[in-house]
């Protein structure tokens, strides 16, 4: 065979690392010889045409080939927010997964003209493989194994959710969501809840089904309901047992666990405490984390929010001349504001932290996408864009070293406002 897939891409990699294939080939000393790989994009064309080409140059020392496809892929997959009035308990994140493939060609000249090979058996494909908008530091790039992550039976109970927070506090009108990878989606056909009360006894079991389609490609990364306000919205339809409410004011915790319809654990426990606001006003933030899955915190300390103002002006000297006279008045201006920009900023400060919320947490500084939850003004919960997070560095804290600590930080809202012009 002339062409040898030495090492193909993984078969689930976050879009925004390297995502490399090493190829060789027997045909490599013909004249002019190129490796042409050809990318295929489910559902997408690059300038009317089916595939992305690639022509590299052998390398000099081994004459392999080698092709990095990421910077292109990543362009086709995006953060995928839960909807904030959504009534389905399973969604797919649509826009965080692509499935793609290559297929790999050599090309020489013949009569002094480069042709692509295309004689049977000579060729190489790499076969589906999928793509997820995640971005990994690289030791954690270099020790991924997606199927550590995968919500099924394989895994059982040590499948995971996407998030590297399994201990969530929430208050009872909070929205949020939590989101799987799976390379079998027909595992993941339902979640069940567990609700207990402050004395930690079982109060109701719930278990509502997937009601999304299991075969698409956007089947391999969902999201799921799973703050209380979200699991509430959830029509009744859903339910095989158990009906709403789902979260009553007697919860003090609950449980969410993806199952499989021979009722068989497919993923570990995601764990929520109730923590109603107590003396200051809360304030909700949904952030893309590093999986491209969305993670959510509330900051309960004193926050404050405070307006920032940047103004232009100009001088007049103008004589108020009127038939006869000079008219001086008090009202007249020698400096006039023409313009004011105002920008919305929040002062934030968390409860205390534990060393491994802090951790996490540094994902939301260093995230792009965010949003703040709040009450719009017909009543409903919903999203305001941040447009960032100020500040250029985070601290790691321990509880052995630091004993106690808090994370402050200031967001900067993604909308700005302006005054009448004079």
């Amino acid at each position: 065979m002339a062409i040898t897939i030495l090492q193909n891409i993984e078969n689930y990699l976050p879009a925004y690392n390297r995502m490399e294939l090493l190829v060789e080939s027997d045909n490599v000393g013909e004249p002019n010889f190129k490796y042409v790989f050809r990318l295929f994009v489910e559902g997408e064309t690059f300038d009317g045409v089916g595939y992305k080409e690639y022509q590299v140059t052998p390398d000099a020392v081994l004459n392999y080939g080698v092709v990095d496809i990421h910077n292109l892929i990543q362009t086709f997959v995006e953060a995928d927010l839960g909807q904030f009035n959504g009534t389905s308990a399973f969604s797919y994140a649509q826009n965080s997964i692509k499935k793609y493939n290559i297929e790999i060609y050599e090309m020489w000249d013949i009569a002094g003209v480069p042709t692509i090979n295309t004689e049977q058996g000579e060729s190489g494909d790499t076969g589906d493989l999928y793509c997820f908008e995640g971005s990994f530091n690289n030791s954690f790039w270099i020790d991924w194994d997606a199927s550590d992550y995968f919500t099924n039976l394989t895994n059982g109970v040590n499948g995971r959710w996407l998030t590297d927070n399994l201990l969530n506090k929430v208050s009872i009108n909070d929205l949020g969501w939590s989101y799987y990878l799976t390379d079998s989606p027909s595992d993941n056909n339902y979640i069940q809840v567990l609700t207990y009360d402050s004395a930690d006894a079982l109060i109701s079991t719930f278990e509502i089904n997937n009601t999304t389609s299991l075969s698409p490609t956007p089947a391999r990364f969902e999201k799921v309901t799973t703050s209380p306000q979200a699991l509430n919205n959830v029509g009744v339809g859903q339910f095989a047992v158990g009906t709403q409410p789902v979260i009553t004011s007697s919860v003090a915790r609950y449980t969410v666990q993806l199952f499989d319809n021979t009722a068989a654990p497919v993923s570990e426990l995601i764990n929520f405490e109730i923590k109603e606001p107590c003396r200051y006003t809360e304030y909700r933030f949904h952030f893309e984390n590093k999986y491209g899955a969305f993670d959510s915190f509330t900051f309960h300390g004193r926050n404050q929010k405070k307006t920032d103002m940047q103004r232009t002006s100009y001088k007049t000297s103008a004589y108020p001349i009127v038939t006869g006279a000079i008219q001086r008045l008090h009202q007249e201006k020698s400096n006039v504001t023409n313009w004011t920009k105002r920008t919305e900023k929040i002062s934030l400060i968390s409860d205390y932290l534990t060393t491994e919320e802090n951790t996490w947490l540094e994902q939301m500084l260093y995230s792009n996408e965010i949003y703040l939850e709040f009450t719009d003004g017909s009543g409903a919960r919903n999203f305001k864009s941040i447009h960032k997070v100020t500040g250029t560095s985070w601290v790691e804290k321990e509880e052995l070293n630091d004993k106690l600590f808090r994370l402050e930080i200031e967001v900067e809202l993604g909308q700005e406002a302006y005054s009448q012009r004079k």
